[in-house]
């Protein structure tokens, strides 16, 4: 695979203006100069030159934020035509000292305490031959030291059908969203990962990408631990070309995919499920407010799991389904769910939905420290039981509390009714004992991942953590004492308690509608049995 090296350094020196301003608003006009130092010409980077593409320049009246003293101030660039350089005037306080300054401007960037918070959208507009505006994210402190947080692939077509093209790691890394940055005492740059495991480019036009010109795809620099996979969508068929070994993405480089990408493609008929969010349940402090997008995602080709209907609805409200007053509030708003925790400790369940519809929910696990967790004998890192004292069928996403309401047969229905009433106890029948499906014929094993080796969209453990495999479990002693029980809900939805330990694992036990749960005996023994999938237990996550 070829890298194709853009020049990404960004350095900027205070010019001096000053114009006379209200004693109310104490802010002056300064004119800042983007510069590579040593060198007469500066090198930025909003779009590709025309000319030379292994060259960038500044788009007309590009916009970037200064960020000091707590404010954040936008500045404009005073060239109406792309160029090379360009002076950026903005007013801000009359002495910047120590300042940021960031691309692109965002009103919601903000410093503190050494980090600069800001956002590399996952859904970006294809420029054909460059960049679209915006995407470059990079910034620079008042030392000088340039940082750029941007890499990514370049790719161009030969079929004139394609509407999207998207990236994905397959180990589920965090490549855009939200993501914060700080620069280190000898002015090294750290990033932290973003929010979102896909970046999806479609052509500005709206339609279809140009053949034969070059695109990019912006990232945040990843490692992607198990390879990534790229796919290309026409409408009716959806393309794949998955890399499977492990490869780093560095800022200030672009992958350059070799040939036309859509003839390296598998093509096959896409899927039309959809999922929300990016995990199913996150840890917050007592206090601590948290903000995620959650539009509709398409599972795509390899990542497809027993899914959804084929309508993409939009959320349009949110309601906290139950809570024992660990949540003060839950807002939809701009395709983004804020969920803010109160002081008391404890779980909630939120749920997204459109009008009297739930869509999706999210375990919300208020905690006044980080989960506790311990090491096992296998080199597995297992965390305290999910949510605190909660309850799982096995391969559902929600968790269920004691004295839950019960509903019995749904016909073969489960996954869409489990999804509308996350907090309702579920079993189809005798004939099974699952929730999933009274159909021996067609049960799921691979919705916790199964033998898929990997997170799926159904899991509820939070970022960074799964349900274990048996095989977490291995090499245990008899009797560890470190494990407590917390009981289960039966076929009857009726908590129960004995001198058993049970936890369920991701792993399907080889007999239809039956699982792997870890069990610790009373009697010495550490072991696995096949329970039936409608029973409810609680869920250790391990570390991913």
């Amino acid at each position: 695979m070829k890298i194709c090296r853009h020049a990404v350094l960004f350095f900027i020196v205070l010019a001096a203006c000053q114009r006379e301003v209200s004693p109310v608003t104490p802010l002056v006009e300064h004119t800042l100069y983007a510069s590579t130092p040593g060198e007469d010409e500066p090198v930025t980077r909003t779009i590709v030159s025309p000319s030379d593409d292994k060259k960038i320049l500044w788009s007309a009246r590009e916009r970037i934020s200064i960020l000091s003293g707590g404010g954040n101030y936008q500045f404009t660039g005073d060239n109406d035509v792309a160029a090379s350089s360009a002076n950026f005037t903005g007013t801000g306080p009359e002495d910047l000292g120590s300042y940021i300054a960031l691309y692109p401007y965002n009103s919601s960037a903000t410093y503190s305490e050494g980090y600069v918070s800001t956002t590399l959208p996952h859904f970006q507009t294809g420029k054909a031959g460059s960049f679209a505006d915006n995407y470059l994210v990079t910034a620079d402190d008042a030392t000088g030291n340039s940082i750029s947080f941007n890499s990514g692939l370049r790719f161009m077509v030969n079929r004139d059908d394609i509407t999207a093209v998207t990236i994905r790691g397959n180990n589920g890394e965090k490549i855009a969203g939200d993501f914060r940055f700080r620069f280190t005492a000898e002015d090294t740059p750290v990033a932290e990962a973003g929010t979102e495991e896909c970046v999806t480019l479609k052509p500005s036009s709206g339609s279809t990408f140009e053949t034969g010109k070059y695109y990019y795809i912006v990232i945040l620099p990843t490692v992607f631990s198990k390879g990534f996979t790229i796919m290309a969508d026409n409408g009716s068929q959806v393309g794949e070309l998955r890399f499977d070994s492990k490869v780093t993405f560095t800022a200030g480089l672009f992958k350059n995919i070799t040939g036309n990408l859509d003839e390296r493609m598998a093509w096959a008929a896409p899927s039309s499920q959809v999922y929300y969010g990016q995990e199913n349940s996150f840890c917050l402090r007592p206090g601590k407010t948290i903000r995620f997008d959650v539009n509709p995602r398409k599972i795509y080709g390899t990542w497809q799991r027993s899914g959804l209907p084929a309508s993409v609805p939009v959320p349009d409200a949110a309601q906290v389904l139950w809570g024992d007053g660990a949540i003060s509030s839950a807002a939809l708003a701009d395709g983004k769910l804020t969920v803010t925790a109160s002081g008391t400790p404890g779980s909630a369940l939120v749920a997204i939905k459109k009008g009297s519809t739930i869509l999706w929910s999210f375990l919300v696990w208020v905690t006044t420290s980080e989960p506790a967790s311990i090491d096992l004998p296998s080199g597995a890192k297992l965390q305290e039981p999910l949510g605190g004292q909660l309850y799982f069928q096995w391969g559902r996403k929600d968790p269920l509390r004691a004295g839950c309401s019960y509903v019995g047969n749904q016909g073969d229905n489960g996954l869409t009714y489990s999804i509308q009433h996350p907090d309702q106890y579920i079993n189809l029948g005798a004939s099974t004992y699952d929730w999933f499906t009274n159909n021996t014929e067609n049960p799921d094993d691979n919705l916790w991942g199964g033998s898929l080796g990997s997170k799926t969209v159904w899991d509820p453990c939070p970022a960074g953590w799964r349900v274990p495999s048996w095989s977490a479990f291995s090499g245990l002693p008899d009797n560890d004492g470190r494990f407590t029980d917390l009981g289960f809900l039966s076929v009857d939805a009726v908590r129960y308690s004995s001198s058993t330990v049970t936890y369920w694992t991701a792993s399907p036990s080889g007999t239809s509608s039956y699982s792997c749960a870890f069990i610790n005996k009373g009697g010495g023994e550490s072991d696995y049995e096949g329970n039936i999938r409608a029973l409810a237990a609680p869920v250790r996550c391990v570390k991913e």
